[in-house]
């Protein structure tokens, strides 16, 4: 499986799976076009849209290409009523098949009381939708401190090779954030800005990240316990 980046809305992330015989999945569509564009450029046929939550420009485009493509789509139980044209609404603990790889559902609330993740184990690839941003986390919309540090530490379990596919092109606003509250840079914050600069500059995304690489940068995840991830959310709110 080859996983595809596409840009889409102002800042949104758009994932395209695509196997080898021109089987495709599609992660939070928020809108239709650089999908079709896409998927008739490539010659893929979508067979399932997946949604990590039901936010608009998550989901945008989700009825236009299920009604062109005849496909499944999988969102959370929470969400049925929230996410359009849903045809599985899946849970944490379902053990499910997309296109041959095994994917088991992740709930991760504290941006939305329904926010999922969708983890790959063979391809060792965890899409986080709004959960988990490379350098940052979701804003707490619907769900609690006590919620999203949770989900933080569950996503902490998986194996530190996974590869972290997140929602926004946020990266680099939060390393500017991350320097002016530490007021220093150390050795693996300064090497990992230049990268992303560096792809930015190529036209490159910087998702995915590595849960290695979150765990050295980002304190929203490596915060020791919920009080300091409590401060650093606050402290984000405000800046």
């Amino acid at each position: 499986m080859i996983i595809h980046t596409l840009n889409a809305l102002k800042d949104n992330f758009i994932y395209v799976l695509a196997e080898p015989d021109g089987s495709c999945a599609v992660v939070d569509p928020g809108e239709a076009t650089p999908v079709r564009k896409f998927l008739d450029h490539k010659r893929l046929r979508l067979k399932t849209i997946l949604c990590t939550h039901h936010h608009l420009d998550h989901i945008g485009g989700v009825m236009e290409l299920a009604k062109e493509s005849s496909c499944e789509v999988w969102a959370s139980e929470y969400d049925r009523v929230r996410v359009p044209g849903i045809t599985r609404a899946v849970k944490e603990g379902d053990n499910l098949e997309l296109l041959g790889h095994k994917v088991k559902i992740l709930d991760v609330p504290g941006h939305t009381l329904g926010q999922i993740a969708f983890h790959f184990a063979g391809l060792e690839a965890l899409f986080t939708g709004d959960t988990l941003f490379s350098a940052g986390c979701g804003r707490i919309f619907e769900g609690t401190f006590e919620q999203m540090y949770a989900s933080m530490q569950k996503i902490k379990q998986l194996p530190a090779a996974t590869r972290i596919y997140f929602g926004h092109e946020y990266t680099l606003r939060n390393l500017e954030f991350i320097k002016h509250q530490l007021r220093s840079v150390s050795e693996d914050l300064f090497e990992y800005e230049q990268l992303c600069r560096e792809a930015l500059a190529q036209g490159r995304p910087t998702s995915p990240t590595t849960l290695a690489q979150e765990l050295k940068i980002n304190p929203f995840i490596y915060s020791k316990d919920l009080e300091s991830f409590t401060k650093w959310r606050e402290a984000r709110n405000h800046w």
